[in-house]
Formats: structure tokens, C-alpha cells, sequence
């Protein structure tokens, strides 16, 4: 056998460049008290070993690490996936329930009502889901997920629900 590493079936053109530029992980808190810097003391330069004072450690400058985005989980990915998917089905059926109903409706309102009225039952959906993505962008995802699933028991569209789609109300 070829012991030569250019010649291994696993290896590609380039991966030692790519691990060279893939970054390492950052350490936040659980660096030892010996590793973390000292404050400078008073005149010069010098750098002191002893705490500042008993019982306070010196806190390590973590402003960078704090700007790093966490991003979202897993978990929380595939449930916005499917109450986004929800929430499409929900559309298209206030679509689908408002166009099988505008006949019977229309004894009751005027065409342009009925119209502006199923248009804003249509958009309801969507309007949900994006001012709820928008609004809770820095907020903890289980408030996210719950502000998704009260939309989605608040949204239900009936007239296809009841009716199967035809608006037989």
C-alpha cells in the first residue's frame, strides 16, 4: 500500500488550504484565571500579578465575542418551516373560502367591501407571520414560536374549513 497522503482516496486538491483558512473556535468564559490578562497597574508599564483587589478576578474583554450572532437552532428552523408552511395553506385557503362565498355574500355587503374585506382575511396570514418574524428578531425563540402558533389558531380560515371550499355557509 501507498503510504503517501497525496495518493489517499479522502483527500482533494486544496484541503490543507481550506483548513488553514476554516476559523478556531472561540473560548468565552471558561478560561482559567491564570490566562486572563491582570490590570495594568498606576506608573508604568508593568504588569501586575496580583488582583486588583481580594475576591475580584479580572473580567477578559469579551465585546467581540458578544457581537458574534448565535443564529437559530436546529429545532427552531424546522418549526418555522412548518408553521410557515402553515401559514401558506392559510392563505391559499382564505383564498379559496372568500372566492366560493363572494356569491352568497354579496346580498349582504357591496362588491367592494366583500372584495376589500376578503383581500385583508387573504393577507392576514402572511401579515402575521412576517410582522411576527420582524418583531421578535432579538427575542428568545419559545416567544417566537408561541406568537406563530396563537396566529395560526387565530387565523383558521373557516369559510374553507366548514364549507370545503366551496362557501356554502
Amino acid at each position: 500500500m501507498n503510504s503517501d497522503p497525496e495518493d489517499d482516496a479522502l483527500s482533494w486538491a486544496g484541503d490543507d488550504a481550506l483548513e488553514a483558512r476554516r476559523p478556531t473556535p472561540s473560548r468565552r468564559h471558561d478560561a482559567p484565571a491564570a490566562d486572563r490578562q491582570a490590570p495594568v497597574s498606576g506608573a508604568g508599564n508593568e504588569r501586575s500579578d496580583a488582583p486588583a483587589s481580594p475576591g475580584v478576578e479580572p473580567v477578559a474583554d469579551t465585546s467581540a465575542e458578544e457581537d458574534e450572532s448565535q443564529g437559530i437552532g436546529t429545532a427552531t428552523l424546522v418549526l418555522l418551516g412548518i408553521l410557515g408552511g402553515v401559514y401558506l395553506l392559510y392563505t391559499i385557503g382564505w383564498a379559496i373560502g372568500g372566492v366560493g362565498m363572494q356569491a352568497k355574500a354579496m346580498f349582504m355587503l357591496p362588491a367592494p367591501l366583500y372584495l376589500a374585506s376578503m383581500w385583508i382575511a387573504v393577507l392576514a396570514p402572511a401579515l402575521w407571520f412576517t410582522a411576527t418574524l420582524l418583531l421578535t428578531r432579538g427575542g428568545r425563540d419559545w416567544v417566537r414560536i408561541s406568537a406563530l402558533v396563537v396566529g395560526a389558531a387565530l387565523l383558521v380560515p373557516w369559510p374553507f374549513v366548514v364549507a370545503g371550499g366551496g362557501g356554502a355557509l
